[in-house]
């Protein structure tokens, strides 16, 4: 199914909320599971798959290589980097380069959710200082070990993002003129 970014509510945050009211028990017997996952499954997964013969394969899979981000972070890394169909090292040097052309702005923003965090750099770091194999580590991590080498990585993005968008904002800022009014804002204005 596809993967949605969302963040679990603390229980004191649901009062005078739909959830505060919800017998999850009751829902949970009223759903059927399988079909809403036929309904929901991305076109790339195919036919829907039995659940527990989907955890026994993927073991094998997850053990050849190390995972050193969180397991979520690294899927939805994994699926923004696919999307861009470029190497880590062509993405990195677009972003030292503040290339709009390589990296489209929208892209940009969407990496700026997956900037290294102070825990993740430190992990990096050590597996680096163990000189351990990068082969053994995951795309994503070798991904975001380049990343996070970039020297004042979150001022380039956000610069890339602001000249990405700059057109458009001045487009927002710019006064309109009307036809039949003279020149007015976006607000209608009576001349």
């Amino acid at each position: 199914m596809p993967v949605f970014n969302w963040v679990a509510l603390k229980p004191n945050q649901i009062n005078g909320t739909v959830f505060n009211e919800i017998d999850d028990e009751r829902i949970l017997e009223d759903i059927n599971v399988d079909e809403f996952e036929e309904i929901f499954k991305t076109k790339a997964q195919g036919p829907a798959m039995d659940v527990t013969s989907s955890k026994q394969k993927a073991a094998p899979k997850g053990s050849t290589k190390v995972t050193l981000l969180e397991a979520n972070r690294a899927k939805n890394l994994a699926i923004t980097l696919r999307k861009a169909g470029k190497s880590s090292e062509e993405i990195c040097r677009a972003i030292q380069q503040f290339d709009l052309k390589t990296l489209p702005v929208d892209f940009v923003e969407c990496l700026m959710r997956f900037m290294p965090t102070e825990a993740e750099v430190k992990l990096l770091r050590q597996y680096e200082r163990e000189k351990k194999p990068l082969e053994n580590i995951s795309d994503e991590d070798r991904f975001m070990m380049q990343f996070s080498k970039i020297e004042r990585l979150m001022q380039k993005m956000t610069i890339m993002a602001f000249i990405g968008n700059f057109n458009e904002s001045l487009q927002m800022l710019t006064p309109v003129r009307a036809e039949a009014q003279g020149t007015c804002h976006r607000y209608q204005c009576d001349l």
